[in-house]
């Protein structure tokens, strides 16, 4: 009995142990950790934007993007068509770093296949927007895409790629889709021309 004893005891020390999840909570705090450097950013975005529904108007749009911890954006469109240069700037400013995800929404992780982890995340307070689909890469901890389910049956969806800038990894490309009520759009952008850490002022963002 002691030998067959000390030999499980000696399998059970040969087996590897379980590696932890490499989603749920342990991968919000690698998420909210990624750039501790960063602190802010300017840069500029070009993005193409395609109505596919009436008018079906296409617009080139050119403007600078202002990011300051924890949770200020705001994209300022400086060239292109006005009414669509408002409603797509209003998509990027509410992006919300996932440092905040917790404080902002009611985190879900809602599957992990092992290399891209989604959660599902909803509003503390009521709004315009039902919930969220995040899915994040569980090696980089970094966000894929982001797809919003709003209220009125709409929705609009954001697939990022990232590129090293200094010692940071940055969106570099997006693509995205947007439904709502009375029109379709699909929007493509590239962002660069990076500056990182400028004195920026909160009344920036303001308006």
């Amino acid at each position: 009995m002691t030998r067959s004893i000390s030999a499980a005891a000696l399998a059970a020390a040969l087996v590897p142990a379980a590696a932890p999840a490499a989603g749920g909570p342990a991968l919000l705090v690698r998420m909210a950790a990624v750039n501790p450097t960063v602190h802010s950013y300017t840069a500029t975005m070009h993005a193409d934007v395609a109505l596919r529904t009436f008018p079906f108007l296409s617009a080139a749009l050119v403007g600078t993007l202002y990011h300051k911890e924890p949770d200020l954006n705001k994209v300022v469109f400086t060239s292109g068509v006005p009414a669509m240069a408002s409603q797509f700037s209003k998509l990027f400013a509410h992006i919300e770093s996932p440092s905040q995800w917790e404080s902002v929404y009611t985190v879900t992780p809602a599957s992990d296949d092992g290399k891209v982890t989604t959660f599902r995340l909803v509003p503390r307070k009521p709004g315009n927007v039902a919930s969220i689909v995040a899915t994040v890469d569980d090696k980089t901890a970094l966000v894929q895409s982001m797809r919003w389910n709003y209220e009125n049956g709409g929705y609009a969806e954001m697939h990022d790629r990232y590129g090293r800038v200094g010692d940071a990894m940055l969106v570099t490309s997006q693509t995205g889709h947007v439904e709502e009520p009375g029109y379709t759009a699909d929007l493509t952008a590239t962002i660069g021309g990076y500056t990182l850490n400028p004195k920026l002022s909160d009344s920036l963002f303001a308006s």
